[in-house]
């Protein structure tokens, strides 16, 4: 009995030692098993276990010598890693890129109030309570059910134009606010896991305010080559910031202000007495914009900002400018300069 009892616990003492080994084997096997995730998520459950052979055949090629019983553990640890990380995988996968848009979609964008305020007063439910939901659906379906003919007929071809062409650019500024970021990082993985590339993504666009947002703003870019492979993160290894005000210039040159023009053409500033510093700067761009390829006769032309910070008076007569405010690419300009030079120039427009 006395054997028994030893053997027992040596056997216990020996299995308690070699856990910690055990675990930090798997922590060292990490990175090496990330590189089979999206083949072993991509699989369907009848080819699973061909893939997991492929892979423990690949790990037992670089792990220490063990005997059958410890490989066997050591197995069912790779397993169980491959299966608590394939439903993330998996949900990254489902992303659809693209949207068909139907009659009742279109409706509800159009009519999105209209649908709320009716909710509001049969149910008492305010958008952000948790009933809201549930009466959505029957809410939409009335309002859809007293359209008349050519109203329906309307929301159908607009629901055919939204999905062959694309939606207004209301529309676009929810999907990017709501989508943009998983876009983002679906597309960094896939092109990693078909191409073998990596994917550094700096974005901007357009909100629903019309204030242009930039790529350096958080959730509005993407880097996740850390996680690919045994890739190094790009922002956090190397010197980028140069980068920022260079893409933040062309975002703002691409997202122009749209100005409207008089019967020769010229630029016509609006009344800026509610409007907010960033469309202001917006304004001050596409106004100077305009002016500058009118005078170097090029429609594309891009506004030199740099040569018109060190000399403006090569650009520009003094007459049209301010004594105390000087030129410079518009999103460095404080609100107080670019309402001065806005409500100046809307002096000699008037």
């Amino acid at each position: 009995m006395a054997r028994t009892g030893h053997s027992t616990q040596s056997t216990s003492g020996q299995h308690r030692g070699r856990q910690p080994q055990s675990q930090k084997l798997m922590e060292n096997k990490i990175l090496q098993l990330k590189n089979y995730l999206p083949e072993w998520t991509a699989a369907k459950r009848s080819q699973k276990q061909g893939v997991f052979t492929a892979i423990a055949r690949a790990a037992r090629l670089f792990a220490p010598k063990v005997d059958q019983r410890q490989w066997k553990k050591r197995k069912q640890m790779y397993k169980t890693w491959l299966f608590n990380n394939k439903k993330k995988k998996e949900r990254k996968a489902t992303i659809k890129y693209g949207r068909k848009w139907t009659p009742r979609m279109v409706v509800y964008q159009q009519k999105h109030e209209e649908v709320l305020k009716r909710i509001e007063e049969e149910s008492g439910a305010k958008p952000g309570d948790p009933g809201m939901f549930k009466h959505y659906q029957a809410a939409v379906k009335r309002v859809i059910s007293e359209l008349d003919d050519d109203e329906l007929e309307k929301a159908k071809e607009t629901a055919e134009e939204w999905s062959n062409n694309c939606p207004p650019p209301e529309i676009q500024a929810q999907v990017a606010r709501k989508k943009g970021p998983a876009y983002m990082e679906h597309f960094s993985n896939e092109m990693w896991r078909q191409c073998g590339m990596r994917v550094f993504v700096m974005s901007a666009w357009k909100n629903e305010k019309g204030e242009v947002l930039f790529g350096m703003q958080v959730n509005f870019m993407h880097d996740d080559n850390e996680a690919l492979g045994d890739g190094d993160s790009f922002m956090k290894t190397k010197d980028w910031e140069d980068i920022k005000p260079v893409w933040q210039e062309y975002a703002q040159e691409q997202f122009t202000f749209e100005l409207e023009t008089d019967g020769d053409g010229m630029p016509l500033l609006p009344d800026i007495m509610e409007t907010k510093l960033e469309e202001k700067k917006a304004i001050v761009r596409a106004f100077l914009t305009s002016h500058y390829r009118m005078c170097s006769v090029k429609d594309r032309a891009v506004v030199p900002w740099s040569a018109i910070t060190q000399g403006q008076d090569d650009f520009v007569e003094r007459r049209y400018l301010l004594e105390d405010v000087d030129l410079k690419e518009p999103s460095k300009l404080q609100n107080w300069d670019t309402t001065a030079l806005l409500n100046f120039w809307y002096a000699w427009q008037e």
